[in-house]
């Protein structure tokens, strides 16, 4: 299948600002580029780039926490972050009268992990591990020449012992749980006033440029119960920056019939806008941190 140009994805983009909808209905999928920014990442395109199957459910016994990191290292890694920049909000939360302690935190981010991993699919460990296979398409398992030929997470499916693409997916996936500055950097999501979505957009369209994607957190108001997604191209308009949505609750074969689900952000009040998410969902963040998260995942293989 041959790709689509980047940039062109989004021509024709119609927008409904107005009620904080977007809609891909009119999107074109035009050879030229003209008035498109160029890139220097590889072009992720979800009809070759995606999974050919959709997001998957936890196994039967999802493992512990425990077997991945040990409580002191991972209170030690929080006390170091906190000691940083980054960690300046974070810790005046820890240290009102009312909020938690530190051991709690420690302690909430392992029962979060043991009762969230993959209970509601593997969505960030899909997604970082697309956007690898993109990148990178010798680490693609199994002589495969894209993700979209792979279409169970189990394949080879003759050989029970071997599950390569679970294996990628799920050792992403789980990074993201104990990995402490995967947590802090998402602490914005609490309240969305914290996140800054004028910069986000400068940072989400930098990221798309230089490496083809961008993969973000989306949620409502129980951040636990959030979504991660890969933004991959974008249009800027007088009105909006729009972005086109991988989601890994669909396989590639979806992108071939539909256009992309897409979200956005108002240029002049820089609000969120979020397409068929609303309702859903009503926040949204990227951090540049799931980019090096994602990075010791490839190396540990």
């Amino acid at each position: 299948m041959t790709r689509i140009t980047r940039r062109a994805l989004l021509c024709g983009l119609s927008l409904s600002a107005g009620v904080g909808a977007l809609s891909a209905a009119s999107l074109k999928r035009s050879q030229s580029t003209s008035d498109m920014d160029s890139t220097d990442g590889q072009e992720f395109d979800p009809r070759i780039d995606g999974f050919g199957f959709e997001n998957y459910a936890t196994p039967p016994v999802p493992p512990e926490p425990t077997e991945f990191v040990s409580r002191r290292e991972l209170r030690e890694e929080l006390t170091g972050r906190l000691e940083t920049p980054l960690g300046t909000r974070v810790t005046d939360t820890l240290q009102a009268d009312s909020g938690p302690r530190l051991g709690t935190v420690v302690d909430e981010i392992y029962t979060n992990a043991n009762r969230l991993f993959g209970t509601k699919g593997y969505c960030y460990g899909m997604v970082a591990a697309a956007q690898w296979y993109c990148e990178e398409p010798a680490a693609v398992p199994l002589e495969r020449d894209s993700a979209s030929q792979i279409g169970h997470v189990n394949e080879p499916l003759e050989d029970d012992a071997v599950a390569p693409v679970r294996d990628d997916i799920e050792r992403f996936h789980r990074q993201q749980f104990l990995d402490a500055e995967s947590w802090l950097r998402r602490w914005a999501l609490l309240s969305p006033d914290w996140i800054d979505y004028e910069t986000q957009a400068r940072e989400l369209r930098a990221a798309i440029d230089e490496f083809g994607s961008a993969g973000i957190t989306i949620s409502g108001e129980d951040v636990l119960n959030g979504h991660y997604l890969l933004l991959y191209d974008y249009e800027v308009n007088d009105a909006d920056v729009v972005f086109a949505v991988y989601d890994p609750n669909d396989a590639a074969e979806r992108y071939v019939e539909d256009p992309p689900p897409v979200i956005g952000i108002q240029i002049d009040d820089h609000e969120p806008l979020f397409g068929s998410y609303a309702g859903t969902y009503d926040r949204f963040l990227f951090t540049p941190a799931d980019r090096a998260i994602s990075a010791r995942g490839r190396v540990d293989r």
